[in-house]
């Protein structure tokens, strides 16, 4: 279900308990996102990784509601790198990993990621699947704006992709990647959403794999769904892992 016409009114009120259980049908496991990284600090703390020996990678949607994840992840780990586009896929691609691996710190010949990739959506004051409440606006907007552009994309409304390369092009590139995770054209919010999930974990997964040599550089990275709703911000998360010595262990944060 997308978000009703934006003649929807929201209350600025703090998410019901009955809205959360709603939320929790979807996303079972919501943490705050402060809350999120801090726990991913922490995990990584016990492997080695601080502040002064890992450099942070993001590839979260360009959003600004995305933005106090960013802080979040900047005030634990510092300055970030950025990797991400529309929806928070990593258009930055094998160019910008290779980039951003030559950035990182290399103290005790040794260099360390973190790297987070986020889909996001947004719920409403009534539980609106795709709502967003944005500071300043009267009505009821919505998230994330990119995937609910192509939930209702059609071949046959424009045929011609290459019209879209030239004046759009992120978008271009979404539709491309999208298409091949699920078909597009009327598709529930919900099963796009979790669809471009994949594809970030997918696209992490590949890069990491072609640009970073585990033997010199270890690595962990963060995936999941960033949920915002009217009062916070919170994170579902996904797969996770970290690769140390060559050696790829997951991390489970919903056990």
């Amino acid at each position: 279900m997308l978000v009703p016409a934006l003649s929807v009114l929201y209350m600025t009120a703090k998410v019901s308990t009955m809205v959360m259980t709603n939320i929790q049908q979807y996303f079972p496991n919501p943490t705050e996102e402060r809350a999120f990284v801090a726990k991913t600090a922490s995990t990584l703390a016990t492997l080695g990784f601080n502040s002064e020996n890992t450099l942070p990678v993001i590839s979260v949607c360009r959003d600004e509601i995305c933005s106090s994840f960013i802080n979040a992840i900047e005030t634990r780990w510092g300055k970030s790198f950025s990797l991400g586009g529309l929806a928070g896929l990593p258009f930055g691609g094998k160019m910008e990993m290779s980039v951003a691996h030559d950035h990182a710190p290399d103290i005790h010949d040794r260099k360390r990621l973190v790297i987070y990739g986020m889909v996001h959506i947004g719920f409403g004051p009534q539980g609106e699947v795709g709502g967003c409440v944005r500071p300043g606006m009267k009505e009821l907007n919505r998230a994330c704006g990119a995937l609910i552009a192509y939930s209702g994309y059609t071949k046959e409304e424009d045929k011609e992709l290459n019209k879209i390369f030239t004046d759009d092009g992120e978008y271009g590139l979404l539709i491309y990647r999208m298409e091949k995770a699920i078909k597009p054209g009327d598709n529930n919010l919900l099963e796009v959403t979790n669809a471009a999930l994949e594809v970030i974990q997918q696209d992490i997964d590949r890069l990491t794999s072609k640009v970073i040599d585990p033997d010199e550089t270890d690595y962990a990275v963060f995936t999941g769904t960033q949920i915002h709703l009217p009062d916070g911000n919170y994170v579902q998360a996904a797969d996770s892992w970290v690769v140390m010595n060559s050696q790829r262990q997951d991390i489970n944060f919903n056990s």
